[in-house]
């Protein structure tokens, strides 16, 4: 648990330009913030897939530490209170990333559907730029509203 800052965290390189369109609207300020949305929804939904064509997307530098300390929750939590398992940033990171994978699709389909572009045969998700004026404060109500649902787990 050094909350090490040299390692490359990764998406999916299939939600690459969603990412990006995601901090260019301005609903993100960095990539690393809506990385954490989105493990936070996998972990929640206890949904993990594995990252299949890895995409570096930012330095673990950029990781908040009360992030650090949510990603170590997760794993000492999903571990039974292994301190093992939160030794390696590397290791646990690659852990964190199966989460975020997973979250970036519950993220789609509970709220993003409605501001992507329609997704043609194999093409990547991505923002409708013509839609998108109200999505910075409507991303903030979404996930205000998934905090404080009580039946969201089932």
């Amino acid at each position: 648990m050094k909350m090490d800052g040299k390692i490359r965290v990764a998406t999916d390189a299939h939600y690459k330009e969603l990412y990006n369109n995601m901090k260019s609207s301005g609903t993100v300020g960095d990539f690393h913030e809506l990385f954490f949305v989105c493990a936070c929804l996998g972990y929640r939904k206890k949904k993990s897939i594995q990252v299949k064509k890895r995409d570096d997307r930012f330095w673990s530098s950029t990781i908040t530490p009360p992030e650090w300390a949510c990603y170590y929750a997760m794993i000492l939590e999903q571990n039974e209170f292994d301190y093992a398992k939160v030794s390696e940033d590397k290791d646990m990171l690659a852990v964190i990333e199966g989460y975020a994978n997973a979250g970036i699709d519950i993220l789609i389909e509970g709220f993003l559907n409605d501001y992507l572009l329609p997704i043609s045969n194999g093409s990547d998700p991505q923002l409708d730029p013509t839609c998108c004026k109200e999505l910075p404060k409507q991303f903030v109500h979404f996930i205000f509203e998934q905090s404080e649902s009580e039946t969201w787990d089932n």
